[in-house]
């Protein structure tokens, strides 16, 4: 663990992100003999650890935003509801994409800066259908698009309607690891009306299409349930 998080916090320090998605989830292989329970006791600790360290460094640099510290606790709420290597194994991008843009990242806040802090609300509570758009940000913000665009840029280094879909890719990928429903069902629910635009967008994000995601989920659900039944 000592050795694993020395490299992680080095990639973090230098911008290394998918360096920094690739230790994580060697490090889940490391482990991959042991038990479903010791597994995620140990993975559990391990990722928890990781927002408590860079939490503790922004205190001790009297660097801590609020916002960052309520990111770390939701942080901290999902980790705990992972319930085998599978989910931590696939959460491992959303996780670093969390971690360096929710804490890392949201040390530039500052109070101030009411716009950025204003549009995170309302992006947050709007993340269901299809309303949540650059252009209704800003009207609800009464700012241009152009000024609500250079906040992004300055404090995300990303437009907002990246920042946007993010949010609404994390949480359909979230229903679609831990829930039942269909895909077509949850895009809908997420305001991805044409499934071809859905199917584009996905694969910008996550690297492959839903169908691809969705039959890597299944592949690593039967091999967690192997290695259950592993005397």
């Amino acid at each position: 663990m000592i050795e694993y998080n020395e490299k992680i916090f080095t990639a973090l320090k230098q911008q290394r992100y998918n360096q920094c998605e690739q230790y994580l989830s060697d490090f889940c292989f490391e482990i991959v003999h042991l038990s479903n329970e010791e597994q995620v006791t140990i993975l559990r600790m391990f990722f928890i650890s990781i927002i408590n360290e860079i939490i503790t460094v922004r205190i001790r640099k009297k660097r801590l935003h609020p916002q960052s510290l309520a990111y770390a606790y939701g942080m901290v709420a999902t980790i705990e509801k992972w319930e085998n290597i599978s989910e931590f194994l696939l959460s491992v991008p959303t996780y670093v994409d969390h971690l360096t843009n929710d804490i890392v990242q949201a040390e530039l806040l500052c109070e101030g800066n009411k716009h950025v802090e204003q549009a995170l609300t309302l992006i947050q509570e709007n993340l269901e259908g299809d309303k949540l758009t650059v252009n209704w940000l800003a009207q609800q913000l009464n700012i241009s698009t152009t000024h609500l665009s250079n906040l992004f840029k300055i404090q995300f280094d990303e437009t907002p309607s990246t920042y946007i879909m993010k949010r609404k890719m994390d949480e359909l990928i979230y229903e679609l690891t831990h829930t039942n429903q269909s895909v077509k069902t949850v895009r809908e629910k997420y305001g991805f009306y044409h499934q071809s635009h859905f199917i584009k967008c996905f694969k910008k994000f996550q690297g492959v299409t839903p169908l691809q995601f969705i039959k890597k989920l299944r592949e690593l659900s039967n091999d967690d349930n192997r290695s259950r039944n592993i005397p």
